[in-house]
């Protein structure tokens, strides 16, 4: 199973980072954070997790131009939890 994420924006006048959560949170791109610039990217995300992309555009991320993608296992690969046993006393 994987999930398709495309990415079209204006080449040359935008550009999208991959980033960790931390520069997520910053609007940080660090220079080794793999930036796409062609305006047509196709990423296929196949696992589970989190993924975090910016704009790398001046201010464009403090103004909120920014993306988290949370992908789920399955359904039904999921293992319910069970609650905590009471505690006696």
């Amino acid at each position: 199973m994987f999930t398709l994420v495309i990415f079209k924006y204006p080449a040359g006048k935008e550009n999208v980072a991959r980033v960790n959560g931390s520069d997520f949170i910053n609007c940080t791109v660090p220079p080794t954070a793999q930036v796409l610039t062609s305006g047509n990217h196709r990423i296929v995300l196949g696992s589970t997790g989190k993924r975090w992309y910016i704009s790398g555009v001046d201010h464009h991320c403090q103004m909120f131009q920014k993306l988290v993608i949370i992908v789920l296992p399955p359904e039904g690969t999921w293992s319910p939890i069970s609650a905590p046993a009471p505690h006696g006393g």
